[in-house]
């Protein structure tokens, strides 16, 4: 299962992304869209059925959930002042 938090202040590209992910017939839940602001990413970091998190965006709040994260034993990776996704290849 992915689940994926938006920025709130941008999540129409994400939005219009899961739309075609939908499209692709993928069992329902096991691509997942969450809408919010700090609370969603409270639950996220804290919530004990979720064993990772991966953060693109501002310096302190890729402290934020780092720190949150690895207090609840989660892996994480916080790319604070990051401008673009990471990008993982089998080499």
């Amino acid at each position: 299962t992915y689940v994926l938090k938006p920025s709130e202040r941008v999540p129409l590209t994400q939005a219009f992304i899961f739309d075609l992910i939908e499209k692709t017939g993928l069992p329902k839940g096991v691509m997942n869209l969450v809408n919010g602001g700090k609370e969603v990413v409270q639950a996220l970091c804290t919530h004990p059925d979720v064993k990772g998190t991966s953060f693109v965006g501002s310096t302190p709040v890729a402290k934020y959930v780092y720190e949150t994260s690895a207090a609840h034993g989660k892996r994480s990776q916080a790319l604070g002042g990051a401008k673009n996704f990471m990008v993982v290849l089998p080499d």
